[in-house]
C-alpha cells in the first residue's frame, strides 16, 4: 500500500509540475520534459489569470506538443527551416518583436519557441500541399457528391425542452397535445434557462440527412413531423429528457458551383494536411 500511495504522489506532483523537470513523454527519441509545459502554463496564466492549471490543461498542452514535435522533426528532415522563405519569414517576426520590445518580457522564451513551431507547421501544410495540390478537378467531384447527398432533403428548425425526469417530459407532450404554445411548455417544465430566455427555438436549420448520420434516434423522431408537430415520446440523454418541436421545415438549398468552390477547396486542402499529420503521428515512436 504505501508503495501505491508514494507512486500517486510522485504522478500528482509530476502533473503539477512540483518536482523538477522530468521526462513526460519521448517523441522518436526527442524528450518533452515537464518544464516545457511549466512554461507554457505560466505564460498562458500570465496572459489570462482566469486559466486555471489543472491536470487538463496540461494534459492538452503536452498533446498538442507532442503534435508540434512530429511536425517539426519531419520539417526539419526536409530542410523546409533552411529555405529563404522560411527564414525570411523568422527574421521579420524577430525584428517585429524586438521592435515592440516583446522581447523583453518574462514569457518570450516560450512565446517564440510556440511561433517557431507554428511556423514550421505552416511550411509543412505548405509542403504538403505543393506535393499533392487540390485541383479544379477535385472541388468539382466534391461539390458533386454535396449536391447528390442533399439533393431532394430538406432541413428542420427546432425547438428543444429539456426536462430532469421523464414524467415532466411527458407532461409537457400532453400540454402539447392540448394545443398550449411551445414557448408556455417550455416555461414551464424545461430546465435549461438558456433555452427559456431565447424561446428555445435554434436560430437555424439542421438537414435530416445529417441527424441521420450524426443522431439516427433524434433523426427517427422528428423525420417525418411537419411544422408545428412535436415528438411524442421523450428522447433521453444520460440524465435528462428531451421533447423536439418542429418550428420549420423546408428543402435543403444548395449553394451554386461557383459559391461554394473557394470552402470547398479549403477543406480539401485541411483534410490533405490532416491525412499526412495523421500518417506522421502513426510511423511516429512515442513513449
Amino acid at each position: 500500500m504505501k508503495k501505491k500511495y508514494l507512486i500517486s504522489m510522485l504522478m500528482t506532483a509530476l502533473v503539477s509540475g512540483s518536482l523538477s523537470a522530468q521526462t513526460l513523454v519521448t517523441v522518436n527519441g526527442q524528450t518533452i520534459d515537464s518544464s516545457v509545459i511549466d512554461a507554457q502554463v505560466a505564460a498562458l496564466r500570465a496572459a489570462n489569470n482566469k486559466i486555471p492549471d489543472s491536470p487538463e490543461l496540461r494534459r492538452e498542452l503536452t498533446e498538442r506538443q507532442v503534435i508540434n514535435t512530429v511536425v517539426s522533426q519531419e520539417a526539419k528532415r526536409l530542410k523546409l527551416d533552411q529555405s529563404a522563405e522560411f527564414k525570411q519569414a523568422l527574421e521579420h517576426a524577430r525584428t517585429d518583436a524586438k521592435k515592440q520590445g516583446a522581447d523583453k518580457k518574462a514569457h518570450f522564451k516560450t512565446e517564440w519557441a510556440a511561433f517557431e513551431s507554428d511556423l514550421l507547421g505552416q511550411a509543412y501544410a505548405i509542403h504538403v500541399l505543393r506535393q499533392n495540390p487540390v485541383q479544379e478537378k477535385d472541388v468539382k467531384t466534391a461539390y458533386d457528391n454535396f449536391s447528390n447527398f442533399y439533393k431532394g432533403t430538406q432541413e428542420v428548425q427546432l425547438g428543444e425542452i429539456i426536462t430532469r425526469t421523464q414524467a415532466d417530459a411527458q407532461k409537457a407532450i400532453s400540454d402539447l397535445n392540448a394545443k398550449k404554445s411551445f414557448a408556455s411548455v417550455l416555461k414551464q417544465y424545461s430546465i435549461d434557462e438558456r433555452a427559456k430566455q431565447a424561446g428555445g427555438i435554434q436560430q437555424g436549420y439542421v438537414p435530416l440527412k445529417d441527424l441521420q448520420e450524426a443522431v439516427p434516434p433524434l433523426y427517427a423522431a422528428v423525420k417525418d413531423l411537419k411544422k408545428g408537430a412535436h415528438t411524442t415520446t421523450p428522447l433521453q440523454d444520460s440524465d435528462v429528457y428531451a421533447v423536439f418541436y418542429v418550428n420549420d421545415r423546408r428543402d435543403v438549398k444548395l449553394p451554386s458551383y461557383d459559391e461554394s468552390k473557394s470552402s470547398i477547396a479549403q477543406d480539401l486542402q485541411a483534410s490533405r494536411v490532416d491525412e499526412a499529420l495523421q500518417s506522421l503521428l502513426q510511423k511516429a515512436t512515442i513513449k
